[in-house]
C-alpha cells in the first residue's frame, strides 16, 4: 500500500502531465514558429522569456509528476518550494502589470505620443501597416492623412451598404477611398492594449491559482508520508520491545 492517498496522487500526477504537455508545445510552436530565427537574432526579450516559461513549467511538471510516483519526500518539498517561488512571481507580475495599465494606456492616448508617432516617414509606413488588420484610419483620425487618404483606409462595404459601426463616407474635399474606417488607430490601439492588460492578468491570476493548489496538495502528500513513516516506526519500535 503506498504512502500517499491513490486519488491525490492521481489527481496531482494527472495536473503535471497536462502541463508537461502545455510545456512541450509551447516549445514546439517556438522551435516550428517561421519567424522565430529572426527574432532570436535580435534577442527580442520576450522571446527568451517564452523559452524560461515553458522550459521550467515542462521541468518542475516532470518533477511532480516523479515526486508523487516514487513518493519522493525530498522532491516533493523540492516542489513545494518552486510552487511558492511561483506564488511570489505571479504576485509581483500581477502587481507590475495592474501598476502599468493605466500609465500605458495614457501614454498611447497622449499628444506627446501622437506627435512622436507622426513626424517621420518610418512611423508613416507603420501606421499605414496597421491600418488594415486594426480597421481604422490615422493616428487620431483621417485629418492625419492631411487631404490624401491611403488605400489602407480603405473600409469594405456589406452589400453595397455602409457597416455604420465600423466604416463612413469619405469626407468632402479629401482624395482616396469613398469608404473609409470610421475609428482612429489610437483607439483601435488602446483598445487591443487594454484587452491584453486583462488577459494578462486572467492568467496571472490563474497561474497564482494552480500555484497554490500545487502547493498545497504538495505539502498534504508530505503530510502523508510523515504520517505513513512515523506510523511504521512505532510499530518497529513496538517490536522491538
Amino acid at each position: 500500500m503506498g504512502k500517499i492517498n491513490s486519488c491525490l496522487k492521481a489527481v496531482f500526477i494527472s495536473f503535471n502531465i497536462l502541463f508537461s504537455a502545455v510545456g512541450l508545445m509551447l516549445i514546439y510552436g517556438l522551435v516550428r514558429s517561421p519567424g522565430m530565427s529572426e527574432m532570436e537574432r535580435m534577442d527580442a526579450p520576450s522571446v527568451i522569456w517564452v523559452w524560461v516559461f515553458a522550459i521550467c513549467m515542462l521541468g518542475i511538471s516532470m518533477l511532480g509528476t516523479h515526486a508523487a510516483r516514487t513518493e519522493n519526500k525530498s522532491c516533493l518539498k523540492v516542489f513545494a518550494g518552486f510552487m511558492g517561488i511561483g506564488m511570489i512571481v505571479m504576485l509581483i507580475f500581477g502587481i507590475a502589470v495592474a501598476v502599468l495599465k493605466n500609465p500605458t494606456i495614457e501614454h498611447f492616448q497622449s499628444d506627446e505620443f501622437a506627435k512622436e508617432i507622426m513626424k517621420s516617414d518610418h512611423t508613416k509606413e507603420l501606421r499605414e501597416t496597421l491600418q488594415k488588420p486594426l480597421q481604422c484610419c490615422g493616428w487620431t483620425g483621417v485629418e492625419d492623412w492631411g487631404t490624401t487618404i491611403p488605400d489602407s483606409c480603405r473600409c469594405p462595404s456589406s452589400y453595397g451598404k455602409l457597416e455604420t459601426a465600423e466604416c463612413k463616407s469619405r469626407p468632402e474635399g479629401f482624395t482616396g477611398p469613398s469608404d473609409i474606417y470610421s475609428k482612429s488607430c489610437r483607439h483601435a490601439l488602446v483598445y487591443y492594449v487594454e484587452l491584453g492588460f486583462k488577459i494578462s492578468l486572467g492568467i496571472i491570476f490563474g497561474f497564482f491559482v494552480i500555484a497554490v493548489i500545487g502547493l498545497i496538495i504538495a505539502i498534504n502528500m508530505i503530510h502523508q508520508i510523515s504520517h505513513h513513516s512515523s506510523i511504521g516506526q512505532t510499530a518497529f519500535a513496538l517490536r522491538a520491545y
